[in-house]
This record gives C-alpha cells, sequence and structure tokens, in this order.
C-alpha cells in the first residue's frame, strides 16, 4: 500500500535529521570543552551500571567550523519537520480513503 510506504519514508526522514542534529549538537559541543588529556583517555560510564556509555570511539581530532556545524543543525531540523509533515499527510489521506470505503 502506497501510504504505508509515504509513511515509512516520513519515518527515515525523521530519523536522518535527528542524526543530523545529534551530530551538529554533539560538534558544536566539542567546540566549547576543553581537552583534558586524562579525560580524554577516560571512558565514560553509566551511573547505574557502571558499564561503558558507548563502544564506539568518539572522533575528536577531526575539525570544527561553528557556521557548518549550525547550518547542518538547521538542516536536521527542516528534514525532521519535512519528515513529519509527510507522515501527517499520509495518515489523513489513509484516513480520507477509510472514511469513503467504509
Amino acid at each position: 500500500m502506497a501510504t504505508l510506504d509515504l509513511i515509512s519514508s516520513g519515518l527515515t526522514s525523521v530519523r536522518q535529521g535527528q542524526n543530523r542534529v545529534s551530530n551538529a549538537a554533539s560538534d558544536i559541543a566539542r567546540l566549547g570543552s576543553s581537552v583534558d588529556p586524562v579525560t580524554a583517555q577516560a571512558t565514560p560510564t553509566q551511573p547505574a551500571t557502571g558499564q561503558a556509555v558507548s563502544s564506539a570511539p568518539v572522533e575528536s581530532a577531526r575539525p570544527v567550523n561553528l557556521v557548518d556545524s549550525l547550518v547542518e543543525l538547521q538542516r536536521g531540523r527542516q528534514e525532521a519537520e519535512a519528515g513529519a509533515s509527510v507522515i501527517d499527510t499520509a495518515d489523513e489521506v489513509l484516513g480520507t480513503l477509510l472514511d469513503v470505503t467504509v
């Protein structure tokens, strides 16, 4: 059914927007933090379990440009909003189809 494909496409767009926002936000946050050699080597742990927060290493040697990060932040927001709009439209279409057929 085409409506389900639209909903899936909208969800994919929302996820991609969220990932873009998350990456841009972490880049912006890295700009504001000073690098402590001892802290850079430490692996953060969860307070409740004591397990490592993430097994993937954080790439901190990559240069960060604030303007590019802010642009990516806005692109991610717009991408997530567009995906949500696609989902809303698909929901309305599905609702209309159900009303017509019932």
